[in-house]
């Protein structure tokens, strides 16, 4: 149902047929032929005006190349961690009682030739019926992102050009998506870097594993704040199992490095140069990492939620490079009361503010409709140049903190 915004015209076609073949049979007269072929031309000229407004506002996006010197290759798998039981979804239809979490892999490549690009929406239409259904659309009213190609070449071999590559765990936000974010590990690839993006189980608005098992976002795991004494236990406890998806990532590097995985990444990543991103709950999650985790050198975080973490967190500070980039719409709310404090007391820590923007300009939900800015998802500032600042802000801070630096 890819190409649904031409349902009217299809229907129209399939009526008008209908018309004509019944007119036929019952031997109409000419005259009222001729009346009908006027109503035939003013339902056509309606059917192809909505079917144009429809493909307007529902486009089938090209996602941009990124411009780094690197093809981007990507593999996918899941990942079990043995020390945490499951505390969200469906206990009695879960496959498994322990923790799992959906990882893609960017990494740079310098040979895709006989690879298949991937699909932005890697696992397929359950994923954006999953995201209708929350936004009471029509159950295929954002198929039509099923045709969107990413840029990366599915199993491409990695590049020997260099002997390993700097790493960057990308962590989405409630309801978010590993390839929410696929923009930034794209560009991060194709500029040598190796991303592992995170779909955070039951935090994420779907996660659908190997097995074929569909984990769809768990609502009570972070219910309505103002119903909700004690919302910050609950924002706590989701803040931190994105944190221990984080950690499992971390704990689990070596055995990606030795093939464990996938052969493909056999010696390939370097780990004193590793980085975290993180949008919202995700940036929440960074923070909770790197406060206590030494192997982490670098944080970039998009309206990092750290208000569930607590002040005794914040005041303790980063003693790494941190970079924190603010929406317009999350200005002067109550996570900046945690935010600033945290940024203020560490030794290198920075908050940049984006004018025009709103907490979901950090994402790439504009793919999904072109209507996102006229209805006040998205900012003024405008899709397009708010990725170019975000992208040029990301490259600049990771080949400074990580590479230059080492």
């Amino acid at each position: 149902m890819t190409n649904w915004q031409l349902y009217p015209l299809f229907l129209f076609f399939l009526l008008s047929g209908l018309i004509v073949i019944i007119d036929i049979l019952r031997n109409k007269n000419t005259r009222i032929m001729g009346r009908s072929k006027k109503r035939f031309a003013v339902l056509g000229a309606i059917a192809i005006a909505i079917s144009i407004v429809l493909k307007m506002a529902f486009p089938i996006y090209e996602i941009p190349a990124p411009e780094g010197e690197f093809f981007v290759g990507t593999v996918t798998f899941d990942m079990v961690d043995p020390n945490r039981n499951e505390m969200y979804g469906d206990k009695v239809n879960s496959t498994d009682s322990k923790r799992r979490i959906r990882v893609q892999v960017w990494y740079p490549s310098d040979d895709v030739s006989g690879h298949e690009r991937v699909a932005w929406l890697q696992d397929g239409i359950k994923l954006p019926r999953s995201l209708a259904s929350e936004m009471r659309l029509p159950f295929f009213a954002l198929d039509h992102t099923e045709k969107v190609l990413s840029n990366a070449y599915l199993e491409a071999p990695i590049s020997e050009n260099r002997d390993n590559y700097p790493v960057i765990i990308l962590s989405h936000g409630w309801k978010g998506f590993r390839n929410l974010h696929n923009d930034y590990a794209e560009l991060l690839a194709s500029n040598g870097y190796i991303v592992i993006g995170i779909d955070h189980t039951y935090g994420a608005q779907m996660t659908i594993f190997n097995d074929g098992y569909a984990a769809e976002v768990d609502n009570s795991a972070l219910p309505d704040r103002d119903s909700t004494p004690d919302f910050l236990n609950y924002a706590n406890q989701l803040v931190l199992t994105y944190a221990g998806d984080i950690s499992l990532v971390l704990d689990s590097m070596e055995s990606i490095n030795s093939g464990n995985y996938s052969e493909i990444m056999t010696g390939s990543m370097n780990f004193e140069q590793i980085g975290l991103i993180g949008h919202s709950t995700g940036g929440g999650a960074d923070v909770a990492v790197a406060l206590r985790d030494a192997r982490v050198k670098a944080l970039f975080a998009m309206d990092a939620w750290v208000e569930p973490l607590g002040m005794d967190e914040m005041i303790g500070g980063l003693s790494i490079p941190a970079l924190f980039l603010r929406s317009e719409q999350w200005e002067g709310g109550l996570n900046d009361d945690y935010l600033k404090p945290l940024v203020e007391a560490s030794s290198d820590a920075s908050l940049i503010q984006i004018e025009g923007t709103t907490h979901i300009d950090f994402t790439m939900s504009y793919m999904f409709s072109s209507l996102t800015g006229i209805i006040g998802f998205t900012g003024e500032l405008g899709r397009e140049e708010s990725a170019r600042i975000q992208h040029d802000y990301v490259l600049e801070f990771f080949d400074q903190s990580l590479i230059m630096e080492n």
